[in-house]
């Protein structure tokens, strides 16, 4: 496998940015609610969203009344795609968001019983649900059959992650970069996505057929990605960068 080279940095006067979060602004935990948001995270969201007016987004699987909780007061200036992209909020649109599905709850309680069962990790979010089996790495092929089964059964999509399998609502990161990037603030911009999951790999294909590129943030692997940062530190010193330049260009 080819490695890929860090990205340089683009035009910010012509860019719009994409973020994940879990895995790429910050670093992954045990649990979900175990992350550490460092002060660093919202001071660059701030300058960043100052300097790039409406071209910054966060694009995450949670929901993005869990993003408010973590990044309380950083947002009011951020587009947010949350619960990969079946939910968004901009500055100028507002919150947008399906209903919670009859079938999505009657999927929460079979995967509540199972994971209480199993000894897994159950975790409730807007509009999904996801089973967590990083402590218990032996369950991950009888957690993603289950989850894969439920899905199916109640018309849900399931997806796979870093030691998770999530059930949740249609919707996907790709499909939100589509829809953020018709937006009027973002409109015939180039988008730049960064992402470390395999639910990241939509963002990279939607920024590359529109211009753009993706930024995977994790060690080498085949992705649709065009280049590659090796954490979240990396991340943080890149989005500095961009930051300077574009309060320089403003």
């Amino acid at each position: 496998m080819t490695d890929l080279l860090p990205p340089p940095l683009p035009d910010p006067a012509t860019a719009s940015l994409f973020l994940d979060f879990d895995g790429t602004l910050v670093e992954l935990a045990a649990t979900p609610d175990g992350i550490v948001v460092e002060e660093v995270v919202g001071t660059l969201l701030a300058r960043l969203s100052a300097a790039m007016p409406g071209r910054v987004a966060l694009v995450s699987g949670r929901s993005i009344a869990q993003l408010d909780g973590f990044l309380s007061g950083c947002l009011h200036q951020v587009a947010v795609a949350g619960s990969h992209g079946a939910e968004r909020r901009t500055p100028a649109q507002g919150h947008v968001r399906p209903d919670r599905s009859e079938a999505l709850e009657h999927a929460a309680a079979e995967l509540a019983a199972y994971a209480d069962l199993e000894g897994l990790l159950f975790e409730a979010k807007t509009l999904g649900v996801t089973l967590h089996f990083r402590a218990h790495p032996e369950r991950e092929a009888d957690a993603v059959a289950m989850a894969e089964r439920v899905a199916a059964q109640y018309g849900l999509h399931a997806n796979r992650g870093k030691m998770m399998v999530e059930v949740r609502l249609p919707g996907d990161k790709g499909a939100a970069v589509h829809a953020l990037l018709e937006t009027p603030a973002m409109a015939g911009t180039i988008p730049w996505f960064l992402g470390d999951d395999l639910t990241d790999e939509d963002g990279f294909a939607a920024a590359a057929e529109r211009g753009g590129a993706g930024v995977l943030v994790d060690p080498p692997r085949a992705t649709r990605a065009s280049y590659r940062l090796d954490g979240v530190p990396a991340v943080h010193a890149w989005l500095a960068r961009l930051a300077d330049a574009a309060e320089q260009a403003a």
